[in-house]
C-alpha cells in the first residue's frame, strides 16, 4: 500500500513539474520586436486596400529566439470585416483583434495586416504584441497627403 502511495506521489510530482515547464508565455526578461512599415501616405482620391507585413520576434535576455511562445496581437482599428480600416490575418484567415498565435521555430511570427488607404482616410494606432508580462509595440499610421504611394 505504501509503495502505491509513493508511486502515485512521484507520478503527480512529475506531472506538476512537466506542466509547469511547458509555459507558453515568454519569460519576463524577454524582448518582443516588431519590424514593418510605420506610415503610409496616400493622397489619391479613391480608396484601396493594401497589405503590410510585420515580422514579430521574441527572444530571451541572451538574444536566443523563443519558439512556440504564445503571443497576443492587437491593433485598435482591426476587426474581421472587409469594411474595416484594418484587418489582421493568420495566414489567409481574418482574425479578431486581439488575435492569439504562436512563434515558429525561429521565435518569429509573420503578421499580415490589410489596411485601407486613399480617399482622405487617416488613422493611427499602436500594434501591441504581448506574451505574459512582456510587451512590444510599433506605430502604424495612414495619412492623406499629396504623395500617392503605399
Amino acid at each position: 500500500m505504501i509503495k502505491k502511495i509513493i508511486i502515485g506521489l512521484c507520478l503527480m510530482g512529475s506531472f506538476v513539474i512537466w506542466y509547469g515547464c511547458g509555459s507558453p508565455d515568454a519569460p519576463e526578461t524577454s524582448t518582443i520586436t516588431i519590424t514593418g512599415p510605420e506610415s503610409i501616405t496616400d493622397g489619391s482620391a479613391s480608396t484601396s486596400t493594401d497589405s503590410a507585413f510585420f515580422l514579430i520576434v521574441v527572444k530571451n535576455r541572451s538574444g536566443v529566439p523563443l519558439d512556440d511562445v504564445e503571443i497576443w496581437i492587437t491593433y485598435p482599428w482591426a476587426i474581421p470585416s472587409p469594411a474595416a480600416a484594418v484587418q489582421l490575418y493568420d495566414d489567409d484567415d481574418p482574425e479578431d483583434s486581439p488575435m492569439k498565435v504562436k512563434t515558429d521555430s525561429n521565435g518569429a511570427y509573420n503578421l499580415r495586416m490589410d489596411y485601407l488607404r486613399g480617399g482622405g482616410i487617416e488613422y493611427t494606432g499602436t500594434i501591441q504584441v504581448t506574451s505574459g508580462a512582456v510587451v512590444g509595440t510599433a506605430e502604424f499610421d495612414v495619412s492623406a497627403g499629396s504623395d500617392s504611394g503605399a
